[in-house]
């Protein structure tokens, strides 16, 4: 085999392995965290269950009038750290996460394996709105800069007495 040829398959070989898997459940839950975080529920559809989809539109609405500055400061400080991934079984995993800012009053999200039509496997944020709706704080009021959504309450308390 001549030199020029294992230059080249070892060179990629390093870029295959350099390459990160987009369909772990690590990087789905990041990518998802992010696409919420921008309003691109295109992209957030993409990396759920259609169980998470009614989420999504509850998400879509309680942040319409959100203007685009409050949107620019809230991604721009965005970050999103994955603390644990754990496997439930063969089709399920829970990711552990933590955001900064705060996107959702919980930190944890599950993932189940659906096959495309393909038959390929992808891992898809499984999420039920009903458990975000019991939650104590909305998407408006975190995304909100420099207000606390306790804050808020306090406030409208005292004008109500």
């Amino acid at each position: 085999m001549n030199p020029g040829k294992v230059v080249a398959l070892f060179i990629f070989s390093l870029i295959l392995c350099a390459c990160k898997s987009t369909n772990s459940p690590k990087a789905v839950t990041e990518t998802f965290l992010v696409s919420v975080a921008r309003l691109d529920m295109h992209t957030a559809k993409n990396y759920s269950t259609r169980q998470t989809w009614s989420f999504l539109k509850v998400l879509e609405k309680e942040t319409k009038d959100l203007t685009d500055e409050q949107k620019e400061i809230y991604i721009d400080n965005f970050k999103v750290k994955i603390i644990n991934e754990t496997k439930v079984n063969d089709t399920m995993y829970t990711v552990e996460f933590s955001t900064s800012p705060e996107l959702f009053p919980f930190t944890q999200l599950n993932l189940v394996a659906e096959k495309n039509l393909e038959g390929n496997v992808r891992w898809k944020i499984d999420f039920n709105s009903f458990e975000y709706m019991q939650s104590d704080s909305t998407i408006q009021e975190i995304m909100l800069p420099g207000e606390e959504p306790d804050e808020q309450l306090m406030v409208d308390s005292s004008a109500s007495q």
